[in-house]
């Protein structure tokens, strides 16, 4: 590879890490800013434009904090309108330990029906979300990578009422802000080892067809979670 292509990758990363910078700093400005009424609610937010400039930041960046926000319940985005903070937020009534002790109670037998189910093109979709939860360099990134693999072994029980429920399961979380810049103790490159190799022991297991060897490995990752959790 020569120099010139060398600065052109280099600048690459740099534009894209200056862009997940600008989308954690926005995303905790903005819903702060909700939380805290400073946006009221029924209020006009600016626009993407007047966003972009306050924060010296791409409108693409602006742009992807606002779809999160959306995601999560606290804007609601009208055409030719504008961005409004919603009357009444979403917020959850549990906590995270409660939905851990839901999780345990079906989410281990989950592989009974994978194992029978599941297919090579979930399999891939699996170890792509893998690698990214492995390469994740922010919470943002580390949060949506493990819910992309949820979602994958979800669908491949083939049954859209077990699909349906893990769909609501990282709806409320992406509403409650569980897993949020500044909740954390530990930084993300740390615990994205932990939970890399925790996933993988799932993953290898369902794709060797070993059922109880998976539900196992479910069972053994959900309580040390809930562990954490209730140690905290």
């Amino acid at each position: 590879m020569n120099f010139e292509a060398i600065s052109a990758v280099g600048a690459a990363l740099n534009v894209r890490a200056k862009s997940e910078l600008d989308s954690q700093l926005i995303y905790r400005e903005l819903k702060s800013g909700i939380m805290d009424g400073s946006y009221a609610a029924g209020s006009r937010l600016p626009t993407e434009r007047a966003l972009a400039e306050h924060f010296d930041a791409a409108r693409n960046s602006v742009r992807k904090t606002l779809n999160l926000l959306e995601d999560e319940g606290l804007i609601v985005r009208h055409v030719g309108r504008g961005t409004f903070v919603r009357s009444a937020p979403a917020q959850d009534e549990f906590t995270l330990a409660e939905l851990l002790e839901a999780r345990l109670l079906f989410e281990p037998n989950l592989p009974d029906l994978v194992v029978e189910r599941i297919t090579p093109e979930l399999i891939a979709e699996m170890e792509e979300a893998l690698e990214r939860v492995r390469d994740a360099e922010s919470w943002d990134q580390f949060k949506e990578a493990k819910y992309a693999l949820h979602m994958a072994i979800a669908r491949g029980s083939r049954n859209r009422f077990i699909i349906s429920i893990f769909e609501q399961i990282i709806a409320s979380r992406r509403r409650a802000g569980w897993g949020r810049p500044g909740q954390q103790l530990s930084p993300v490159l740390v615990v994205r080892e932990s939970a890399y190799r925790d996933n993988l022991v799932i993953l290898d297991a369902l794709r060797a067809g070993d059922a109880d060897k998976a539900r196992e490995a479910i069972r053994d990752y959900l309580l040390r979670m809930l562990s954490n959790v209730s140690s905290n």
